[in-house]
């Protein structure tokens, strides 16, 4: 997880959705760690309050809606149980079917392409590939587009 790999140019969205991923990914090992965590990463890289605003609001609904984000991730994914899938896939699935679910913040579009691209830099191609075919197959089922 180097914060070298953070894009200078990245939108403030894209920022945020890093910023929650980043901070749901150590939840992962230190469960209740997301929302003390997303406060001392966007301290260490300087982010701008509106973009830990953003986050904070992610992490909370994903915090909040973790059981039913699992589900609908089960039913678009069942090939693999969600409780195997690796630790940053399923951080970022969850953050995204969040948005896209409960959050009319962000179009879709923009969600499904900033999940599939954390995907790709942090977890390589089969992740990618994985966060996009479902996070594509949720937006078709839900009427969101894609």
């Amino acid at each position: 997880m180097s914060r070298s790999r953070r894009s200078v140019s990245a939108s403030p969205g894209f920022q945020a959705r890093r910023l929650a991923m980043l901070a749901l990914f150590e939840d992962e090992f230190r469960p209740t760690a997301a929302l003390s965590a997303l406060e001392r990463l966007g301290d260490d890289e300087g982010a701008a309050e509106p973009v830990v605003e953003h986050a904070r609001v992610i992490v909370a609904g994903v915090l909040a809606q973790e059981p039913q984000l699992d589900v609908e991730i089960a039913v678009y994914a069942p090939a693999i149980p969600v409780s195997e899938l690796g630790r940053i896939e399923r951080t970022i699935l969850r953050s995204a079917v969040w948005e896209m679910l409960y959050s009319a913040a962000t179009s879709t579009r923009e969600t499904i392409r900033d999940a599939v691209s954390l995907a790709g830099t942090y977890a390589g191609e089969a992740a990618r590939r994985l966060v996009n075919g479902v996070l594509r197959s949720i937006a078709g089922a839900s009427g969101r587009g894609g």
